[in-house]
């Protein structure tokens, strides 16, 4: 699925907070990334920087990070929606997710928040995609109030 955004993932706030929290969010202990079903398949970007540590998630994949990521890598969507990540109820609805590592404030992540809900929004749309989502599991997050 090509992606027809740009920007996401690059919060303003983060650098003002980096010295305080020194990218909690790119350290993987106990931890870890989720790619969406033929995320990782459908880029052209580099992947070295990622190692997968199962191929196949529910027919997504799960990585970790070895370095943080340049422009000419493939930055996965779980990562530039941190903290944020969709949760499916069993009525289907979506609910929001924050990773708990993340310092910023709700008013430091509004623009972040709004544009994340427009893009797995749309995701969601796409069965496989939706499927995936309610049985994704993950570590260090708590539900957005």
């Amino acid at each position: 699925m090509k992606r027809s955004y740009e920007c996401f993932g690059h919060i303003k706030a983060c650098k003002l907070h980096s010295i305080q929290c020194k990218y909690k969010c790119c350290v993987f202990t106990n931890n870890y990334i989720v790619l969406y079903p033929g995320e990782f398949e459908s880029s052209h970007l580099n992947k070295n920087h990622l190692r997968i540590i199962d191929n196949n998630y529910f027919g997504g994949k799960k990585a970790i990070c070895l370095r943080k990521c340049t422009k000419d890598d493939l930055k996965p969507l779980d990562c530039e929606s941190y903290p944020y990540f969709p949760r499916i109820n069993q009525k289907g609805v979506i609910k929001i997710l924050k990773g708990k590592k993340c310092p910023l404030t709700k008013t430091e992540l509004e623009d972040h928040k709004e544009l994340f809900i427009k893009i797995w929004g749309t995701l969601a749309e796409n069965t496989v995609i939706f499927e995936w989502l309610k049985k994704v599991e993950l570590v260090e997050y708590e539900k957005e109030e």
